[in-house]
């Protein structure tokens, strides 16, 4: 059975600064672009070497609030598409 922890406190600063700012962690030049590549090596690629001051309970919270962060974007993207696609139509 799986230990229930409390994340360090920066842990779950990084993980509220996701929900309120989810832009920030893009990997593609986002401001925590780079933390969060060292935290896809550690949990995606599992390199424990990688951000070793955080666990892997931590490692894989910050992950998943990522991932999760990263659907709703994709969730918005498409939902805006398909309204678009609809709007289109009732003009033709």
């Amino acid at each position: 059975m799986k230990e229930r922890r409390t994340p360090c406190e920066a842990v779950m600063l990084l993980v509220q600064r996701m929900e309120s700012h989810p832009e920030e962690f893009r990997l593609d030049g986002g401001k925590w672009a780079h933390l969060m590549m060292v935290v896809k090596k550690r949990v995606v690629d599992k390199d424990a070497d990688a951000l070793i001051i955080i666990d892997d309970f931590e490692a894989e919270m910050v992950w998943r609030k990522f991932k999760g962060a990263g659907q709703k974007q994709l969730r918005a993207y498409v939902m805006k598409k398909i309204i678009e696609r609809e709007g289109e139509k009732d003009v033709e």
